[in-house]
């Protein structure tokens, strides 16, 4: 993949404050660039984080374009979506209608239906499925689109947009004057504590807490009304905001990130103990997260190769290295490095490897 544009953002996305830096890892390549011969001169793009003086919001430097036109990544059917859908029927009884930003290959938006809403699903790399539509969501596609709907759903999108006045100036024009809009995002905090480092990649443009939110949101009239903590993808917050109702109260939201620096050592140095150990390991999940935990621990000549279930990455590398992606059929008796970590207990059922969990005790 040839170079990417990017700019330097010198401003807060969520209240234009000004912004310091907080923590830098090395230089990645862009972690949904699968090339299809090994990679390894792959271009490097920095990795650093902001934080807003004004609101607390963190955000990545840099934006780099482009990175959803050749999307890879795919919904992997789970139990939290079904859960999900049933959720929001259970909540809102007489909800009819729903929007999901960022319906991907729409598999909640399947679950949607399931529970009887009437649900639409917008993304750039939508399928030409019924109920999908391929594209942005703006201000102007809503305009385009010209419905109201009585449930915004946005589940891990919004730390992918760099423009999220736009999003919400549209979700402002389709959202009904009793509706609501429901969103999941990674829980900065959490990440910190956890020490995952290998979650930040230049997809995830904002790392968000709860704080920073209620005057996001008051800007388009919207109230933070209820919050519940998740435990996916490593720590989550689910966030319900309406057009009227009373203030959720938040919890104080210390980022230590001296303790995040320090798990970047440790797990660097876990990880080349670890292969001292066993020899070279295999790797399960061609994911984002894979691309910077390789990078960053300089481990990449010690993985002989990586597998994964997604057709559409498999033959090709990840991304700055030599690491072929291979079906998981393929898989011998090696023992495993669980890139795709928060998947830790379906892949153990799938599999009797000795399982190496990058942030977690060797457990098999």
């Amino acid at each position: 993949m040839s170079a990417v544009p990017y700019y330097e953002r010198t401003t807060c996305r969520l209240c234009d404050g000004p912004l310091a830096p907080v923590f830098a890892l090395p230089s990645t390549p862009i972690a949904n660039a699968f090339a299809v011969a090994p990679d390894t001169e792959a271009t490097r793009y920095p990795i650093e984080l902001m934080q807003c003086g004004a609101c607390g919001n963190v955000q990545m430097r840099h934006v780099l374009s482009g990175l959803f036109e050749d999307y890879k990544y795919v919904t992997p059917g789970s139990r939290h979506q079904v859960n999900f859908a049933k959720y929001l029927r259970q909540r809102f009884p007489r909800a009819e209608s729903v929007l999901e930003i960022g319906s991907n290959n729409g598999t909640l938006v399947e679950a949607l239906r399931a529970e009887g809403f009437r649900c639409t699903g917008v993304d750039p790399a939508a399928p030409m499925l019924p109920g999908q539509i391929r594209g942005y969501f703006t201000e102007k596609w809503a305009r385009r689109w010209d419905k109201t709907v009585d449930l915004v759903v946005a589940n891990n999108v919004l730390a992918h947009i760099d423009d999220l006045d736009d999003v919400f100036r549209g979700i402002d024009r389709v959202l009904a004057p009793r509706g609501a809009v429901v969103f999941e995002v990674q829980y900065l905090v959490d990440l910190i504590e956890g020490g995952t480092f290998d979650m930040i990649y230049h997809e995830h443009l904002t790392y968000h807490t709860l704080n920073p939110l209620p005057k996001f949101l008051a800007k388009r009239g919207l109230v933070l009304v209820e919050w519940w903590h998740l435990p996916e993808h490593g720590g989550s917050i689910r966030v319900i905001a309406m057009r009227n109702g009373s203030p959720a109260a938040l919890p104080a939201e210390p980022l230590r990130w001296d303790r995040l620096a320090l798990a970047v050592a440790a797990v660097k140095r876990g990880l080349h103990a670890t292969i001292a150990h066993h020899g070279p390991l295999v790797a399960f999940g061609a994911s984002a997260k894979a691309c910077t935990l390789i990078n960053c621990t300089e481990i990449a000549q010690h993985i002989t190769y990586c597998v994964d279930d997604t057709p559409e990455k498999q033959g090709h590398y990840i991304p700055g290295t030599g690491i072929l992606i291979k079906p998981v059929s393929c898989l011998g008796d090696e023992p495993v490095l669980l890139t795709a970590w928060n998947y830790a207990d379906v892949i153990r059922q799938r599999i009797p490897n000795a399982l190496i969990n990058p942030f977690a005790p060797v457990c098999g």
